[in-house]
């Protein structure tokens, strides 16, 4: 075949190789688009990583269950919402008695105002106990939690009756509280990173009891809370929500301060030992709430119609050893009602 032949026949055949080339195109990316377009379609498995099998559920304490009341939801979505198909569970290690810890504990007491040369301690368990009848301590020998209640001396008492009465900046009492917690020797890390509120109170006599007074030109003693930071960006609720149990009251006076009350009960979770759990759908949560499965934390005696104005997820910081941190669903109206939820699927949720 000569050149000039072969180049009359390339002419010729080149619309059939071009149209070959669009069919072939077009038959390649059909295919191609079909594909993307069944796996978009096709039923997402939710990714889980359940390595602690069933978990306990989270303990509640001085809780009734949401039995015998009736709940309307008044939220802006107006149903139930799913806030994430899974989440995260923490392993909280076992608190274990500590080496050393008599001279950890004598040095806690000793800065709480106690003369540990007279005032020893007794050991129930893992729970410490110094008492002089003035004041009273107790303390985890395994984590070093501890809670103390102190009385006002008479010099004390009888300032709280005093009009003008003395308290410090928001800042400087946060101040007092994080340097007295340190100096005690009990200021966790993650508590560190966490926020804190300020509440102030009015001592009363007649009942031996602290009230919430709005400000503090009202107030003489000042609580002041610590929370966990948020876990994975999901806040955290403490077994009483409005307060924390890791806190603070103080007396301030104008030639000092004296710490009256104060609570650490923190666990340390692991930071390696971590599930991926699912989590009950909104409709199913708002189901177990109207079936008496949730846990009622705070309600206003006699009101049995609840208004709910919020639903979310949260997560349970204990004030008692569980083994697990994990979240729950937390209801609640816009005064004094909450409800907390366990949010793991009953599936792997011990009874």
């Amino acid at each position: 075949m000569t050149l000039t032949e072969l180049s009359y026949y390339s002419r010729k055949m080149m619309p059939f190789v071009v149209l070959f080339g669009l069919i072939f195109l077009i038959l390649f990316f059909s295919i191609k688009l079909l594909f993307i377009l069944i796996e978009a379609n096709r039923p997402k498995g939710i990714l889980t990583k359940t390595i602690f099998k069933q978990i306990d559920q989270p303990i509640i304490n001085d809780a009734t269950t949401s039995a015998g009341f009736s709940f309307t939801l008044d939220t802006v979505e107006g149903i139930p919402v799913t806030a994430t198909d899974t989440a995260k569970v923490y392993l909280i290690p076992k608190p274990a008695t500590r080496f050393g810890y008599r001279e950890k504990i004598y040095l806690m007491a000793k800065n709480f105002g106690f003369d540990t040369e007279a005032v020893k301690h007794r050991l129930n368990g893992n729970i410490a106990t110094f008492s002089d009848g003035q004041q009273n301590l107790t303390v985890d020998i395994g984590n070093f939690n501890f809670k103390y209640e102190g009385q006002m001396n008479s010099t004390e008492s009888s300032s709280l009756s005093r009009a003008s009465f003395y308290i410090p900046s928001k800042k400087d009492i946060e101040n007092k509280a994080i340097d007295f917690l340190k100096k005690i020797g009990r200021y966790p890390d993650e508590l560190a990173k966490g926020t804190t509120k300020i509440t102030y109170l009015k001592y009363n006599s007649t009942f031996d009891n602290y009230t919430n007074v709005p400000n503090k030109t009202e107030a003489n003693l000042v609580e002041i809370d610590f929370y966990r930071p948020d876990q994975d960006g999901v806040p955290v609720a403490t077994p009483r929500f409005f307060n924390s149990q890791n806190y603070v009251i103080i007396l301030f006076q104008e030639e000092g301060f004296k710490v009256i009350k104060s609570q650490i009960s923190f666990y340390e979770k692991s930071e390696t030992q971590v599930g991926l759990y699912p989590v009950k759908t909104g409709e199913q949560a708002w189901q177990d709430l109207n079936d008496g499965k949730a846990k009622v934390v705070a309600a206003r005696i006699g009101n049995k119609n609840i208004s709910i104005k919020n639903m979310k997820i949260y997560y349970y910081d204990p004030d008692v050893y569980q083994t697990y941190l994990q979240p729950i669903y937390v209801f609640y109206d816009d005064k004094d009602f909450v409800a907390y939820l366990p949010a793991v699927t009953n599936d792997y949720l011990t009874e």
